[in-house]
């Protein structure tokens, strides 16, 4: 989302393996559409959430809120570091086969090897973080929570897998495919969560370890499905190629950094601010609120690859559709889960977390602008705008850390939720000022009409007869 010739665009189109078949830039059509793969996604992400909210009520009441906040540390420090590990990898997958579909054997065979050393950094550096982040988060010294953070090591390279086979799909528009990889993380973290805290581990290592299942078993699943699709995939050196993959990918992950810091920091320093017991209760406060975010998920992650492989470079009609219905959905979700988040938080989960119902109802609000901007960003990079992605994420890292330490000590974990607020809707406002400058649309274009509840409760309803496309 950086401006036109800014040191934060990916190169140019041409730029890519060393073959010289670079061809056409339309993707292959889809069997589904846009709209429909968007409303799919977003149902096999509900499933999920149900999935993660079992195991999240699990967890809670096989744990006390102390370890439970322990286990959020190891859950952020693996996803972290997955993000940082793999280099971008999964952007420049679906950057590069939206611009050669002709090459997508090729393309994927030359992405192997960065891969293998993505995988590799992922699984090592949080053991090697240990006695580092340990005493800053866990007020414990030296290697006891190294179990922990072994387990935190698993997580990151297992997603690490799943996020770039998953692009894979993408790039060559296997959304079903995508689509079942989805369910059967779902599927594989809650029974792996089951397994584990109901058996011999019923520790906050222990839940990390289930997470870290319920990303290898389906990144697995999806590496077969990219195989069979493409055929065998030897890996191919490419030094050139490689060099302009990590470019594209490294500017655009550093935005995938800075949003994840932005949406992750706080469960890091209200541990350090207030304690573990409050982490436990801010964590499942936070991870509630996050069922409303699947439908950004959704349409993000269906709208970057959609905008990547556009034939006409400036429309925006999609992407006007797109935020406006996902403004829709989570604001109607908004309301139905902030009217029952004390029964939701006292009921499900114990007496214990109802603490956290303020925090909860904040940080529903809070979704609005995370989904708007989450939108946006994913249009921006699909037109290869990722420079200006990454300056309005660290804006709202920066604003995270700085309310968190004014607001933690003054009002807890609901000021953690505020400060989640400010720190989404500065970034979107940003992505919004960026999308404005790069595709000359008016903003007033993004904002929902009357219209657009009917419109989304057709998208629900609608179902893909078998053998047709549905249209974008």
């Amino acid at each position: 989302m950086s401006e036109p010739g800014s040191a934060g665009d990916p190169p140019p189109a041409e730029a890519g393996p060393s073959s010289p078949s670079a061809g056409a830039t339309e993707p292959a059509a889809p069997g589904t559409g846009l709209g429909t793969s968007v409303a799919m996604l977003t149902g096999a992400r509900l499933v999920a959430v149900l999935a993660q909210f079992a195991a999240g009520v699990l967890a809670a009441r096989l744990l006390q809120p102390g370890p439970l906040g322990a286990a959020s540390v190891g859950l952020s420090v693996g996803w972290v570091l997955a993000i940082v590990a793999n280099g971008g990898l999964n952007i420049s997958a679906i950057y590069y086969l939206g611009r050669r579909p002709q090459q997508a054997h090729l393309l994927v065979r030359t992405l192997m090897p960065l891969l293998g050393v993505a995988l590799v950094i992922a699984a090592v550096l949080p053991v090697l973080l240990t006695p580092i982040v340990g005493p800053l988060t866990l007020h414990r010294s030296g290697w006891v929570d190294l179990p922990l953070f072994a387990a935190a090591g698993l997580l990151a390279a297992g997603t690490v897998g799943y996020e770039v086979a998953g692009a894979v799909l993408l790039g060559v528009h296997d959304r079903r495919g995508y689509i079942v990889g989805d369910l059967v993380r779902s599927v594989a973290t809650l029974a792996a969560v089951g397994l584990l805290l109901a058996g011999p581990l019923r520790t906050a290592t222990g839940y990390v370890l289930a997470t870290a299942a319920g990303a290898v078993l389906p990144g697995l699943w999806l590496a077969i499905r990219v195989r069979r699709r493409l055929g065998p995939l030897r890996p191919r050196w490419d030094r050139g190629f490689n060099r302009e993959a990590l470019r594209t990918g490294l500017t655009g992950q550093a935005s995938n950094v800075l949003t994840f810091l932005n949406l992750r920091l706080d469960t890091m320093l209200v541990p350090a601010f207030v304690g573990l017991g409050a982490a436990g209760v801010y964590f499942v406060a936070t991870r509630v609120s996050e069922v409303l975010a699947q439908l950004s998920n959704a349409a993000a992650a269906m709208l970057f690859p959609h905008v990547a492989a556009a034939a006409a470079r400036r429309a925006t009609g999609t992407t006007e559709r797109v935020v406006r219905l996902t403004l829709v959905g989570t604001l109607l979700g908004g309301v139905v889960l902030a009217g029952c988040s004390g029964i939701v938080l006292n009921l499900v989960f114990g007496a214990a977390y109802r603490s956290g119902t303020m925090s909860l109802i904040i940080m529903v609000a809070a979704m609005l602008p995370l989904a708007f901007g989450r939108v946006l960003a994913a249009d921006l990079k699909g037109r290869g705008r990722v420079g200006v992605v990454s300056i309005a994420a660290g804006a709202g890292a920066v604003i995270t850390v700085a309310a968190d330490v004014a607001l933690l000590p003054i009002w807890g974990i609901a000021g953690a939720a505020v400060a989640s607020v400010l720190a989404y809707a500065v970034t979107a406002v940003m992505l919004a000022v960026a999308y404005r400058r790069v595709t000359g649309a008016a903003l007033s274009r993004l904002c929902p009409r009357p219209a657009d509840v009917v419109d989304l409760g057709r998208l629900v309803r609608r179902r893909l007869p078998r053998g047709r496309t549905a249209p974008a």
